[in-house]
């Protein structure tokens, strides 16, 4: 589990082949589930629910 600074270290970076962040305040996104197969069918990735993609932590 991440600590509180990993997380807005890692969120910090950006999104790219291993992480993407997806804005879920009160549901899952319908683009979760390919984003969850995309990640599936690489090496695996993070995804953190409840950010924007300006790197503000919404939650979920």
């Amino acid at each position: 589990m991440l600590t509180k600074e990993e997380l807005k270290a890692k969120i910090a970076q950006g999104e790219g082949l291993y992480m993407e962040v997806k804005t879920a305040v009160t549901s899952l996104p319908r683009n979760v589930y390919e984003t969850i197969c995309a990640f599936l069918n690489r090496k695996g990735a993070n995804l953190f629910l409840g950010v924007k993609d300006n790197g503000k932590i919404e939650g979920i």
